[in-house]
């Protein structure tokens, strides 16, 4: 069985049917890629939403209007993770007409609420879970296991549901939607978690959220992947960005990985990473590696026995965003921002990274 994973999708801009008329045919060679394979799981991070009401405190909200959801279609796509940040952005109807949406098109999801996605085929039993973590800054996690929301990423959760998952025959598969933006280095701590994860049961990890490649490694007998970066994104507006989007799409931002993985009885047997190009019709173009996986794949390998160097690596990265960011902010950026929301958004921030530490560092010791 040949599973394709693909990364961050939200359809909006130049990947909106309303907004681009060539949006099938600029698709149509990743759809001819994507028909050769038996399973084609997807992380939607846009929900679909009629009344288009935010809802939370948010710097950036993504929706996409219910007529994309057919663009799920045409990509072959079986099932897709909810377990994202964005998920709740338009509220409870936002994310109740997402779910309806894609039972009408018979596309299977998991991620919140509890809810799994079960595939079994040819010998083969998957079990897909998916679970955001609370350095996303997300909105509507779960505050139980099962609960109302998106389900959270918990070590010691995620641990109990694997064990139960494998002793029942099943081979878990865990879509992960952690760590920081356009940082293509993985924390140290769900570099731990993912590892700690691999020493419970054989499993395949793969995550999103960072919106750039972040490196995948065997460990174990288990494969992980921290971040396949965008598959379908475009640049984001929001009502405080005025005429420029607050985000504009970077190189790195319109590279990102397919994991191409082959499964047999429960194990894999083979995977490859397969770098994907967005480009600016919406087209996503397959592409020949340049040498940078085996980059960001070794970084992430060594990553502990280079400790001290890795996380100064990543500390330069983090410092020159923070400074790229504050060089766009001037007097009108702090005007548009005089809002209710960003007071609420600046103290869910500091809440999460307690509850950050509550469900993850916490069990990382």
């Amino acid at each position: 069985m040949k599973i394709a994973f693909l990364g961050d999708i939200a359809l909006f801009g130049c990947f909106s049917v309303k907004r681009n008329a060539y949006l099938y045919e600029a698709l149509h060679d990743i759809i001819k890629y994507l028909k050769g394979f038996d399973l084609v799981i997807g992380n939607l991070e846009s929900p679909f939403s009629i009344q288009q009401k935010t809802w939370g405190a948010k710097s950036a909200y993504l929706c996409s209007d219910i007529e994309n959801a057919e663009v799920l279609r045409w990509l072959h796509i079986d099932a897709v993770n909810l377990a994202n940040n964005h998920m709740f952005d338009y509220g409870e109807e936002g994310y109740n007409t997402t779910i309806e949406k894609l039972q009408e098109l018979g596309i299977g999801f998991f991620g919140t609420e509890g809810m799994q996605w079960k595939y079994e085929k040819d010998g083969n039993r998957l079990l897909f879970s998916g679970f955001c973590c609370y350095s996303t800054n997300p909105l509507k996690l779960s505050v139980s296991q099962g609960g109302y929301g998106v389900n959270k990423y918990n070590v010691k959760d995620i641990i109990t549901l694997m064990k139960d998952a494998h002793e029942k025959g099943f081979f878990n598969i865990i879509a992960a939607h952690a760590g920081l933006e356009h940082v293509n280095y993985p924390s140290i701590d769900h570099v731990r978690a993912a590892r700690k994860f691999a020493n419970v049961c054989p499993y395949l990890y793969y995550g999103h959220h960072p919106h750039v490649i972040q490196g995948a490694e065997e460990y174990n007998g288990s494969l992980i992947a921290h971040s396949l970066g965008n598959f379908c994104f475009d640049d984001t507006y929001t009502d405080t960005s005025g005429d420029k989007p607050l985000v504009t799409l970077t190189e790195q931002n319109r590279t990102g990985i397919v994991i191409e993985v082959e499964i047999e009885n429960n194990h894999i047997v083979e995977w490859r990473e397969q770098i994907i190009y967005i480009d600016k019709s919406g087209k996503i173009l397959l592409k020949n590696d340049d040498g940078r996986l085996s980059i960001y794949n070794n970084r992430l390998i060594y990553c502990e026995d280079n400790f001290e160097q890795y996380t100064q690596n990543r500390k330069e990265v983090l410092t020159a965003r923070v400074v790229e960011r504050k060089s766009m902010r001037n007097y009108s950026w702090y005007l548009r921002r005089l809002k209710p929301r960003f007071v609420k958004l600046i103290f869910d921030m500091k809440k999460n990274a307690l509850l950050y530490d509550l469900n993850v560092k916490k069990y990382l010791v």
